[in-house]
C-alpha cells in the first residue's frame, strides 16, 4: 500500500470512528435527570476514607438517607455507630457514648460540597448542579462518570473535585478529592456489600474498580 493510499485509509477510519464516540458520550443534563429519586430514598453505603493523617484507610458502613432539598442522613453502623442530620445549614452529629454535636454547615466546607453535590444528583437537578460545579460528563450510557469541580474559591480552597461514576439510572461510586492529596470513596448498593480490609484496599485500586463496574 502506498503512503497516500495509508494515509486516504487513516483519514477514513478516523472519519468514520469521530461520529459513534461523540454520540457515545452522555449528555450531563439527560444523566443527571435520570438519577433523580423522589424523597424520602436511602442507599447503603462503604465509605473508604484516605488521609496522611491515618495510619491505614477508615472504613465506615451504613446507610444515606436523602431527606429532599438541602437534607440528608447518614447513619453508620460499623465499626461504630454515628448519625449524621443534616437539614438547611443545621448540622447535629450523635455517636454513641458521646455527647451530641451540632455546628453550622458553613463551618465545613467539604461536607457542604458533598450535601450540595449529593442532594442535586437525587434530585435531578442539573441546574443546581451547575450553579455549585462544573459539570464534566463522559463515557457512554451503561458506563458513564461526572466529574465536578467546585466553582467558590471557598470552596476549591479545601476540595479539588468529585468523581461519580455510575451505569444507567444508578450511581456506583462517589470519589471525593481534597487539595492535600487526601480522599474517600463511597460505594452505594451492591458495590457496598462486599467485604474490604484495609490492609488490602488503595484510593488507586477502588477508583479503577469504580470505573470498571
Amino acid at each position: 500500500m502506498s503512503a497516500r493510499n495509508a494515509t486516504l485509509v487513516a483519514i477514513v477510519t478516523i472519519a468514520a470512528w469521530v461520529p459513534r464516540a461523540l454520540a457515545a458520550a452522555p449528555d450531563a443534563g439527560a444523566l443527571i435527570a435520570g438519577l433523580a429519586r423522589p424523597a424520602p430514598a436511602s442507599v447503603t453505603f462503604t465509605e473508604v476514607r484516605f488521609s496522611s493523617l491515618l495510619r491505614e484507610p477508615l472504613i465506615v458502613s451504613g446507610e444515606l438517607g436523602y431527606l429532599g432539598a438541602g437534607g440528608l442522613e447518614r447513619r453508620v453502623t460499623a465499626p461504630y455507630r454515628e448519625t449524621t442530620v443534616i437539614r438547611g445549614d443545621a448540622v447535629r452529629i450523635e455517636r454513641d457514648g458521646e455527647a451530641p454535636r451540632s455546628f453550622a454547615l458553613k463551618r465545613a466546607p467539604e461536607l457542604k460540597s458533598f450535601l450540595s453535590a449529593f442532594t442535586a444528583l437525587l434530585a435531578g437537578d442539573a441546574a443546581a448542579l451547575a450553579r455549585d460545579f462544573t459539570v464534566t460528563a463522559s463515557g457512554e450510557q451503561d458506563r458513564w462518570s461526572l466529574e465536578l469541580t467546585p466553582n467558590e474559591e471557598h470552596a476549591r480552597r479545601r476540595l479539588r473535585a468529585i468523581v461519580i461514576n455510575g451505569s444507567g439510572a444508578e450511581p456506583r461510586c462517589l470519589a471525593t478529592f481534597d487539595v492535600r492529596e487526601g480522599g474517600s470513596v463511597l460505594l452505594f448498593g451492591v458495590g457496598a456489600t462486599e467485604p474490604l480490609v484495609a490492609a488490602d484496599v488503595s484510593l488507586d485500586g477502588l477508583l479503577a474498580r469504580c470505573r470498571a463496574e
